[in-house]
């Protein structure tokens, strides 16, 4: 059966995808999670594979496109970027690894929460972070979906978040929730 859905199992529930064993070298950009990023560094280190954990505040962007920048700059042919930490973290700094010219393929990832994700608004391009129960996300494949909504924080548009996460803006879509009513109706009009 088909997956319907763009949101991998680890932006579902908090989970790691495995280690690449080909990997030439890897750098555990790692938020706040040490523990996780002994456990990778760890079985990096079993199975011969040279690596370097960098660990961040989680939100700390500024230090992040730094880190980000200079570790793209080290890198060759076989190196993977690990990344560990908070959903809203990691997505972000997926898609600025993939804007960088990094491959899907080529950055493994492990979450550690995602309750807080990052909704980006089709109308405006404004990220704002919402809360939400893991359980709202996993009924939209369900009998019984449930659309969950918020305010934009760009154009204060009540929108609908949906089962799509954009790896290039790093978030999941959010389109305003009457999108598809006549704009008359959405003006009062009809």
């Amino acid at each position: 059966m088909l997956d319907p859905t763009s949101v991998p199992a680890w932006a579902r529930v908090p989970g790691a995808q495995p280690v690449d064993p080909a990997a030439a070298s890897c750098t555990i950009l790692s938020y706040g999670v040490r523990s996780l990023a002994a456990g990778w560094s760890s079985e990096l280190t079993d199975l011969g594979i040279g690596h370097r954990i960098l660990v961040l505040a989680p939100g700390d962007q500024a230090r992040e496109q730094r880190l980000l920048t200079e570790e793209l700059q080290r890198a060759v042919v076989g190196w993977r970027l690990m990344l560990v930490g908070p959903l809203a973290d990691v997505l972000r700094a997926r898609a600025r690894a993939l804007e960088a010219g990094l491959l899907a393929a080529e950055i493994i990832v492990s979450t550690t929460e995602v309750e807080r994700i990052p909704v980006v608004c089709v109308h405006c391009r404004a990220l704002t972070l919402a809360t939400t129960l893991a359980a709202t996300l996993a009924a939209t494949l369900a009998a019984r979906p449930r659309t969950q909504l918020l305010t934009c924080d760009g154009c204060s548009a009540t929108l609908a978040v949906q089962d799509h996460l954009s790896p290039l803006a790093g978030g999941f879509l959010g389109v305003r929730h009457d999108a598809e009513q006549p704009v008359d109706a959405r003006a009062g009009l009809a």
